[in-house]
């Protein structure tokens, strides 16, 4: 889709800072946020155009959730809405962090700190299943795709393989599948 001019650069930047404000846990729980917010309340994107820039975004190098702003941000008002995007997603957790490091500098010896850490953990850790679940579902349209997913999961939990192993052969397999589909079309 075209960006659309219609849409402020304010309201991009607002949009995307309350994102980064709520982005705890890292670049993987901003999917479903990202849909909450362009999918949902703004009616700015579909949720296959949320999932395609945010799978865009972890190929990148870089942190994902500037990567996955910035690319929804390019798509909404262009380079402006880049820069408008980018600069909202890190505007208030670079305050946050900067006030965290403080606190946590004076704080980090009490025993109360500890455990709001070790609560705040598997919460993360929910979100984060929760998220590649929605994200298999949404995009495994197919029997061998599901199969694929679950085959991929269980392969990084028992043997924890370098991830861009995982990249490389999901280019392969998605070049590879659409010169088949290509083939196929051009004989019929």
């Amino acid at each position: 889709m075209k960006s659309s001019p219609k849409i402020g650069l304010p309201a991009i930047f607002f949009s995307f800072a309350k994102i980064g404000a709520v982005l705890i846990g890292g670049g993987y729980v901003m999917l479903p946020l990202l849909e909450d917010e362009m999918v949902r309340r703004r009616k700015w994107a579909t949720s296959e155009e949320v999932a395609d820039f945010f799978a865009l975004a972890q190929l990148l190098p870089g942190v994902i959730a500037i990567n996955a702003a910035m690319l929804m941000g390019n798509r909404l008002r262009g380079f402006a809405g880049n820069v408008a995007a980018a600069l909202g997603v890190v505007c208030v957790p670079f305050v946050l962090i900067a006030a965290y490091a403080i606190a946590y500098s004076q704080l980090s010896g009490l025993p109360a700190v500890a455990k709001v850490l070790e609560g705040v953990r598997p919460a993360v850790a929910g979100m984060m299943l929760a998220l590649g679940w929605n994200m298999v579902r949404k995009s495994a349209k197919e029997t061998w795709q599901m199969a694929l997913a679950v085959g991929v999961a269980a392969v990084a939990a028992v043997w924890n393989p370098p991830i861009v192993l995982f990249i490389l052969a999901a280019i392969a397999a998605g070049i590879a599948w659409n010169a088949v589909r290509a083939r196929k079309e051009c004989k019929s």
